[in-house]
């Protein structure tokens, strides 16, 4: 089974994102945590180094769109951006 590589950030703040990073990789997902502070061009950069399927970002809408727009221009239309309220661990393996 092929892991699900998500870089996880946040614009301000990464507390959260902290936590909800710890939670993604105890729900089996390769976690690139990158922390706190981070601009959309470092979140999208990222990405594309470590060929990363998704990108978890706390952060308003506008920084969000923002990631998805550098996405489609650098050539990484098939990352997937998500808000961080919407991220969900997958199951857990015993």
């Amino acid at each position: 089974m092929v892991r699900q590589r998500v870089v996880l950030g946040a614009i301000g703040d990464g507390q959260r994102a902290a936590q909800v990073a710890r939670q993604l990789r105890d729900g089996g997902r390769e976690v690139i945590y990158v922390g706190g502070e981070q601009t959309p061009e470092q979140l999208v950069r990222t990405s594309i180094a470590e060929d990363a399927s998704a990108i978890v970002v706390d952060g308003d809408p506008g920084a969000l769109s923002r990631i998805a727009d550098l996405c489609a221009q650098l050539g990484a239309d098939g990352v997937v951006v998500t808000p961080l309220d919407e991220a969900r661990p997958g199951p857990r393996s015993r």
